[in-house]
């Protein structure tokens, strides 16, 4: 296993459970966090609301006869404590007093890492042809002047996974606006097929899109590549708010395997 700190890297748990009814319900992955919740040191959790900056995030990805429960790490904290929930043999089961679907029997794992290397190597190779095709798994919404916005946005979303980047990756909550008013101006939205959907969390409803979405880049190679690269982040980190309770899942269409984390 890589040393966290000589470089850094991400790593994806996806638990393939039981589906027993048609539709698992939308506030499964609320119950997926408060489970986690539930499991970490208290001291954790405070520290994640206080900050308000989660390490993690979850999603489900329903299938017709299996749901995906995903959970991704995004600091070595945070591996440490999926690896022992995850991949204990003794959990051969997730159970959800309020769910539609109480009991989720567990199939199978996988694990699938991305290093700062995978993302450097996408970055040099410079084949990214500048078309990125994306499914958004879970409904996605951004925080903007203190309101949720639920449509899709080139600067909103770009934004909100730089600075993803940054705290995962830079220790640095700060972007390169500069770079970000480049990307807003070589990159357009050629496509799309969405719809809204609204998620229950906390007491309230939060509405987000979800459904496909192509970006192009007319930029130089360099910052095709460079979007390459941070989409490939994106799939482990969500993009927009609350990604840590199941929102702004997104998973690349057209990319290979080898450029794109390692199972």
């Amino acid at each position: 296993m890589p040393n966290y700190w000589e470089e850094r890297y991400l790593k994806q748990y996806v638990l393939t459970c039981a589906k027993t009814i048609p539709r698992t319900g939308r506030k499964l992955a609320v119950f997926l966090n408060g489970w986690l919740m539930e499991r970490l040191d208290s001291d954790l959790v405070d520290k994640f609301h206080q900050t308000g900056d989660n390490p993690f995030s979850v999603y489900i990805d329903e299938q017709p006869t299996t749901v995906k429960l995903v959970f991704n790490a995004l600091d070595a904290e945070m591996e440490t404590i999926f690896d022992e929930l995850l991949l204990n043999p003794d959990l051969k089961k997730f159970e959800f007093v309020s769910a539609s679907q109480k009991e989720f029997v567990i199939l199978d794992r996988n694990v699938r890492v991305l290093t700062e290397k995978d993302l450097s190597k996408q970055f040099y190779l410079g084949k990214a042809t500048g078309w990125y095709d994306l499914k958004i798994v879970s409904p996605m919404t951004f925080k903007s002047q203190g309101h949720y916005q639920f449509i899709p946005d080139v600067r909103l979303f770009f934004q909100s996974l730089m600075r993803k980047y940054n705290q995962a990756i830079e220790n640095s909550e700060q972007i390169d606006v500069e770079l970000l008013d480049e990307i807003c101006k070589r990159t357009q939205i050629t496509n799309y097929r969405l719809r809204t959907q609204r998620c229950f969390i906390h007491g309230g409803f939060v509405t987000g899109f979800l459904g496909y979405l192509t970006f192009r880049c007319y930029g130089s190679q360099t910052l095709k590549d460079y979007l390459g690269a941070l989409l490939s982040f994106g799939e482990f980190s969500g993009v927009g708010a609350k990604a840590s309770l199941g929102l702004g899942a997104i998973q690349l269409k057209n990319q290979k395997e080898e450029n794109n984390g390692k199972a």
